[in-house]
């Protein structure tokens, strides 16, 4: 890991490389009985390295990309990459190499379709994509047959980036992976990472600009709650908070959070993001 992130802020623009100067990744806090194999790739990699078979433009600080922190209206933090090097791009939410929606169903995680169900929602008005997972077929129907006004796989992150959204991870790389989170996740990679996930997340608080965050799972929240930032957050904060998209129906059955993300940038006097 010590190489891997060798000279790892040169990844980042000059922004936030000032914003979160003060952290950054913590070797040591690594469980010390985990081992990386030589042949396990950690993924996705750094700013201009490639693996075989990896989305272009793909590397592990990219959420950075193409957004200063400024520009910030709201942070949606989940937990991890996609647990397949073909299908992580280093932005939250987002799965690379897909030529179409459709493609979503060859992955085992009902994350990102639960995820696109509230999306479509959001963007629609219309709830009856979200009232349980079971409506994924038509949600799925509606995006592939342009009855819903949405943008391919591809283009659709950089459209929520380009409208102030920050699609960050509680952790910025894998290279393990079990359903009920490998120790290499739960005391490697999220361990790396906290620091630097943590400072983001207070500086960008500290600003007296309205913004929202949106976390999806336990480590999410946890990443949340280590800055400061809860449910109860108030003034130019809001958060919302709920369990990650794999577990599709906890989070289909709730309010859909980005209509309220929506609602809450327009009582703090900002223009709501056009999901």
């Amino acid at each position: 890991m010590e190489e891997f992130l060798s000279d790892w802020s040169a990844d980042l623009n000059g922004p936030w490389r000032a914003l979160i100067r003060h952290a950054g990744p913590d070797i040591d806090g690594i469980a010390a009985e985990l081992e990386l194999e030589v042949w396990e790739p950690i993924f996705p990699v750094r700013r201009g390295k490639h693996f075989p078979g990896m989305p272009a433009g793909a590397h592990c600080l990219r959420a950075f990309d193409g957004i200063a922190p400024d520009e910030v209206h709201c942070v949606v933090l989940g937990q991890d990459p996609y647990p397949e090097p073909g299908f992580a791009t280093g932005r939250a939410f987002e799965a690379g190499n897909l030529a179409g929606w459709h493609e979503l169903d060859k992955m085992f995680s009902k994350s990102i379709r639960a995820y696109m169900q509230m999306i479509l929602a959001a963007r629609t008005g219309d709830l009856s994509y979200t009232r349980s997972f079971d409506d994924w077929p038509k949600t799925l129907a509606a995006m592939e047959s342009g009855a819903a006004d949405i943008e391919q796989p591809s283009d659709i992150a950089d459209r929520w980036v380009s409208k102030g959204v920050l699609l960050l991870n509680a952790s910025l790389t894998l290279t393990r992976f079990k359903v009920d989170v490998d120790p290499h996740q739960s005391k490697g990679h999220l361990r790396l990472w906290r620091p630097l996930i943590v400072e983001t997340l207070r500086a960008l608080a500290s600003r007296e600009k309205p913004l929202v965050f949106l976390g999806f799972g336990d480590a999410a929240a946890e990443a949340l709650a280590e800055a400061g930032i809860d449910e109860n957050a108030g003034g130019h904060l809001r958060c919302v908070l709920r369990d990650h998209p794999a577990r599709a129906e906890a989070v289909l059955s709730r309010p859909n959070p980005f209509i309220l993300c929506n609602r809450y940038l327009e009582e703090m006097g900002s223009r709501p993001i056009a999901w």
